[in-house]
């Protein structure tokens, strides 16, 4: 009953509002900043009540949704540069990404690097696993030497690139927003403390292939958000197959834009999992279509090689609630 008459007076407020002429856009009738930001308050939680109402359950918003799109430099993509490394992550920053995306494995003395393969051989053309191999050892390997760039003359060779750890990755964007996947288990706790100890356990969000590394992570540090896992999606579907009361645990869903021939990321997606408390971040989009799809229909962030592309497409896209 608290609920809904919260809900109605709030929209008796925004409405009336409306009528007079001051809306948010009208923002010469709110010279005061807080009244902008009291208005815009107001409008986040008649959307929330409106969107809950058919469950009776209000579920709270994401503090990872975004108006736009978020650019988000795939860890994996080639195009800017090697895999996974500073050089990439660089140039993809510079061609418009905001948040910098990294795949996380543990090496044989516990330091985290970036890396999508455990196969050195992928990366460096040398033979041996990371699992296997020491910090001193990975750097002395060459991770631009199998990029093949632009002109297939693998230009990277010889240059000093590394196999980067995770503190540099932090190190090196301290104000942006860092995706982290794990690759494999163990290095739960050696990331926890390197997150804490640097303070960053509030811009980070962490993944992993398969549900064993964020089930081990997440006790070890709730402060820091992880995304939805293999088990909770199975829980996410079987709340919205039979239109259950539910709100994720977990702020941000990562679906895969498609599977196969089938479109999985569609407004009406979009929109449950907004309702249900998740932001939605999708991957990986290259191509100027899909790019546009999936901003029209709402998501928060995208996956793409293409940052210059997806940063142009982005910016000129109308804004979403």
């Amino acid at each position: 009953r608290k609920r809904e008459t919260i809900c109605a007076l709030t929209e008796y407020v925004v409405t009336s509002s409306r009528n007079a002429g001051r809306t948010i856009n009208g923002v010469g009738e709110f010279r005061k900043a807080g009244r902008v930001v009291l208005c815009a308050a107001f409008i986040i939680v008649v959307a929330s009540c409106q969107a809950s109402r058919s469950s009776g359950l209000v579920c709270p918003v994401s503090r990872f949704r975004s108006t736009k799109p978020l650019v988000i430099a795939h860890a994996s993509s080639i195009y800017f540069g090697p895999a996974n490394t500073l050089v990439m992550m660089r140039a993809a920053v510079a061609a418009g990404a905001d948040v910098v995306d990294a795949d996380i494995r543990t090496t044989a003395d516990g330091v985290l690097v970036a890396s999508h393969d455990d196969d050195l051989r992928i990366a460096t053309d040398t033979a041996g696993t990371i699992h296997a191999a020491t910090i001193a050892d990975l750097r002395t390997l060459d991770a631009g030497r199998t990029w093949p760039g632009p002109d297939h003359d693998y230009p990277l060779r010889g240059r000093g690139i590394t196999i980067p750890t995770v503190e540099e990755i932090l190190a090196s964007f301290p104000h942006r927003r860092i995706s982290l996947e794990f690759k494999a288990t163990g290095g739960e706790r050696n990331l926890c403390a390197l997150l804490r100890r640097l303070h960053r356990t509030n811009d980070v969000y962490v993944g992993s292939a398969g549900d064993a590394a964020v089930d081990t992570f997440k006790p070890i540090c709730p402060e820091v958000a992880t995304t939805v896992t293999d088990a909770l999606f199975e829980t996410m579907k079987d709340a919205r197959a039979k239109s259950l009361p539910w709100c994720s645990p977990s702020p941000l869903g990562q679906p895969p834009y498609m599977i196969g021939t089938r479109k999985i990321v569609t407004s009406e997606s979009v929109r449950w999992d907004h309702e249900h408390g998740m932001a939605v971040y999708t991957w990986t989009l290259d191509d100027a279509a899909r790019l546009n799809a999936a901003a029209e229909a709402g998501v928060d962030g995208v996956y793409t090689g293409r940052a210059d592309l997806a940063r142009a497409i982005f910016d000129a896209q109308r804004t979403h609630d």
